[in-house]
């Protein structure tokens, strides 16, 4: 095989593991963003049944009001760690779609030194 040929098959090579590793970064990227909107959706959820119960009114014992106020407290907890988690989220989701964007230069880098390695070897085949 010659030195050309080799190269080639390398670059080749290059240019489909940069295509896999590009289609993993997609797919964990969306993986993200589906986790960042479920848990955004949780949230909301969580602080609008809080809100429900912050302005319950009509409790006609103590034991409605304990237990109003239990739910309440319980579900401020529950707020501020959903927000947490969509936080959170949000943050690995944006990491994801910077590893995806590092993935498509790579890529593009790729498919290029590709085509430059094919002229180099066209243009001395027409030399030679």
């Amino acid at each position: 095989m010659t030195p050309e040929r080799r190269k080639l098959k390398r670059a080749h090579l290059i240019q489909r593991i940069r295509t896999v590793e590009r289609m993993q970064s997609a797919l964990a990227a969306s993986e993200a963003e589906a986790t960042r909107t479920r848990l955004l959706g949780v949230a909301e959820r969580t602080r609008s049944l809080a809100a429900h119960y912050a302005h319950r009114e009509g409790d006609l014992v103590g034991a409605d009001l304990r237990s109003g106020k239990a739910m309440r407290d319980q579900l401020q907890k529950l707020t501020e760690l959903s927000a947490k988690q969509a936080e959170e989220a949000e943050a690995q989701s944006q990491a994801r779609r910077e590893v995806l964007a590092q993935s498509d230069m790579r890529l593009r880098k790729a498919k290029e030194s590709t085509r430059d390695l094919v002229r180099t070897i066209i243009a001395g085949l027409e030399k030679g």
